[in-house]
């Protein structure tokens, strides 16, 4: 837990991934896309931080929550610093 937002207690989680391909490193890119399911490419599997958060409803047994990735938390933190709207 990073803190709390109007309330919201602020949840960072590392697992808030998209996988993504990179395929900067292939020279050609359709030769790669026919080749690759009986050969290797150079195709390397990446993690990208979700923009998106998960906002939890509040429980009688816990607070309302917002979940995000890392630098999502931070960068909302900050978005709400500079509007001076955090608690």
């Amino acid at each position: 837990m990073i803190g709390s937002l109007n309330g919201f207690r602020l949840v960072s989680s590392d697992i808030m991934v998209d996988t993504v391909e990179d395929w900067s490193r292939v020279r050609s890119p359709g030769r790669a896309r026919r080749r690759r399911w009986k050969h290797r490419q150079n195709i390397v599997l990446c993690g990208v931080p979700k923009t998106e958060v998960l906002i939890i409803d509040a429980t009688p047994f816990q607070p309302a929550m917002i979940v995000g990735h890392p630098t999502v938390i931070a960068a909302l933190v900050e978005k709400t610093k500079l509007a001076g709207e955090t608690s």
